[in-house]
């Protein structure tokens, strides 16, 4: 008998560990089908920008003809201005008046002149590529052909609305995930201060509940309030004639119903057919058995129930521009003091003034992803500072109106 029984330990924690790798698969796939949207959209984008890259240097990296003429444009300019500074400094005029007249003719300096497809490179068309469809336009290099300008806007008409699907899916993403993050952290706190974990706590709680149930069935939760603990049918039975008289009565029934499904012929060792237990359950439609992906349907429902401090999200960000402002001081070298911080959220913040620029060709491919992730991670601190800031809104509208407004809410 102990053989028998070892055995059938043994086939039961077989059939149990075989039950779990059968069901951790299943729990991969379901969470890859879940998560496969959204990296499909990360994806999607990533190649959306390298395309324009490849596109954006082919016009405007082979622009021979227009280059010419750039460069025709640009050298009469220069012997203009060289001609100017000659003239006066021949007729005795003093340095004063040269810096004058110069400037004033620096103000026919077109931009145009400064753009060359030396400056078309993959890495800085690239950047070029997600300044558009970020909305941050630097305007420190831009099309000049007529091709590039009408591709330029065919591709920021897809774009920008492609990004703003981005931003809303992934800051959604963020925002719970930061809101969960300070719920368990914050719950963890509480428990830490209260010192509930703490083993002996524990057991003081239990033999504390213990002394205060009584006899009779009864939990005393101080003087006032009393739970009378659950009666046990046989109780019931043994208390109760009408109870116990039911219940044979039930009993008998039961045996009644045994005997109808064995004169149907419906006790089988097979599984009960449908069409035999309900056949109207086979008129209804049969459950999928793919696994659900999301559509991006209700993007932001939600967002207003999720519980972050303010201060928690600014430091976020400030960390975030922090850390972006110290690793692009290491390769500008142009960048001094402010200038990197400054850059990091003129550019998050989308109002790319374009008065500070990145120079260094070989990380224009990191600075891309830096303003990727930083614009996800602004949109994240958005959601999550909305609520906040609605109700601090609120708040002031009452507290200026001596409480004469009310809003929806208080209706």
């Amino acid at each position: 008998m102990p053989r028998e029984s070892d055995k059938m330990t043994r086939s039961a924690k077989k059939t149990g560990s075989a039950l779990k790798q059968s069901k951790q698969p299943k729990t991969c796939a379901a969470g890859f089908w879940k998560l496969f949207p959204h990296l499909t959209l990360c994806g999607t984008l990533v190649i959306y920008a390298m395309l324009g890259a490849v596109v954006f240097q082919l016009i405007e990296g082979r622009s021979t003809w227009r280059t010419r003429q750039i460069e025709e444009e640009y050298r009469s300019f220069l012997t203009e201005l060289v001609e100017q500074v000659k003239n006066d400094t021949g007729n005795g005029s003093n340095t004063t008046e040269v810096v004058k007249n110069v400037t004033r003719k620096m103000k026919g300096f077109k931009s145009i002149w400064s753009q060359s497809p030396d400056r078309w490179s993959f890495s800085e068309s690239l950047l070029f590529s997600c300044t558009v469809f970020t909305t941050v336009g630097y305007g420190e290099i831009f099309p000049v052909t007529l091709i590039g300008k009408v591709v330029c806007v065919i591709y920021a008409m897809v774009g920008i609305p492609l990004m703003l699907l981005l931003m809303l899916d992934v800051g959604d993403f963020l925002a719970l995930v930061m809101s969960r993050t300070y719920s368990k952290f914050h719950k963890l706190f509480t428990a830490f201060r209260s010192r509930n974990w703490l083993p002996w706590k524990a057991r003081g709680r239990e033999l504390h509940s213990d002394l205060q149930t009584l006899e009779d069935g009864t939990f005393a939760f101080g003087h006032d309030v009393v739970i009378r603990k659950p009666l046990d049918i046989r109780h019931v039975l043994h208390s109760q004639a009408d109870v116990r008289h039911k219940s044979i009565r039930l009993q008998n029934n039961k045996n009644i119903f045994e005997k109808i499904i064995a004169k149907e012929n419906l006790v089988r060792k097979s599984p009960l057919l449908r069409s035999l237990s309900c056949p109207q359950l086979d008129h209804l439609p049969l459950s999928s058995t793919g696994y659900v992906i999301w559509d991006f349907s209700g993007l932001g429902d939600g967002m207003d129930m999720l519980n972050v401090p303010l201060v928690l999200v600014i430091f976020v960000v400030i960390a975030y521009i922090c850390l972006g402002g110290s690793i692009l001081s290491l390769w500008e070298k142009d960048f001094s003091g402010f200038d990197s911080y400054y850059f990091c959220f003129i550019t998050l913040t989308t109002i790319g003034f374009g008065d500070i620029v990145p120079n260094n060709h070989k990380f224009f491919i990191l600075t891309s992803l830096f303003i990727l992730i930083g614009m996800t991670i602004m949109s994240m601190a958005f959601k999550l500072s909305q609520t906040r800031i609605v109700s601090c809104y609120r708040k002031c509208i009452k507290f200026v109106s001596g409480g004469n407004v009310r809003n929806e809410e208080d209706d």
